[in-house]
């Protein structure tokens, strides 16, 4: 007869808790691409987290992008040519805009674009909190995203982003290589 001793239970349960933050670790710390370029920022975890919440009554689709700002207003400064800071709202955010809708990029179930619109910002001492919303109607289920925020001038970037539709959800995580992802929502 087996033994099923706590003891034995907490090493395996420890076990598999190692394991992940393993995995986790060497995710977050190495490069995956290989020959990729080391970090050009100051910023020592490069993580942005997007949740997307879907209004099924209003057909739009809310999406809240936070990142770090320095890494962020380094990618648009590089972009533009010359330094831009979330304090000057007038010109960052015309800049976030264009540059969020060609890495986050979302197709209906049907293949069809969806253009992201400007809702505003909000920012803390070390992040920036960028809102945007879209069109949508039929739900989340099998929209197409992909996002590759900041993976051209960070190999080690990682994108999370988290889908709400009702009480189902997902979250979709985006290493660099990673290409588009087809929405599977469960409860």
């Amino acid at each position: 007869m087996p033994n099923k001793s706590p003891s034995r239970f907490l090493r395996l349960a420890l076990g598999c808790s190692a394991l992940t933050g393993l995995l986790v670790g060497r995710l977050c710390a190495e490069p995956s691409v290989k020959n990729a370029e080391p970090a050009k920022t100051a910023s020592a975890l490069h993580l942005s987290l997007t949740e997307a919440n879907h209004d099924r009554a209003k057909g739009r689709l809310a999406l809240t992008v936070r990142v770090q700002t320095a890494d962020f207003e380094a990618a648009l400064s590089e972009r533009a040519g010359h330094k831009i800071s979330v304090a000057d709202a007038g010109e960052f955010a015309p800049l976030a805009l264009e540059y969020v809708r060609e890495i986050f990029r979302l197709k209906s179930p049907r293949g069809e674009a969806l253009r992201l619109e400007w809702a505003g910002l909000d920012l803390t001492s070390t992040q920036v909190f960028m809102f945007f919303e879209t069109s949508l109607t039929g739900g989340l289920q099998g929209v197409r995203v992909e996002n590759t925020l900041l993976q051209e001038r960070i190999a080690d970037q990682i994108n999370s982003v988290e889908l709400h539709d009702g009480a189902l959800k997902q979250t979709i995580v985006f290493a660099r290589g990673t290409g588009e992802v087809v929405v599977e929502l469960k409860p």
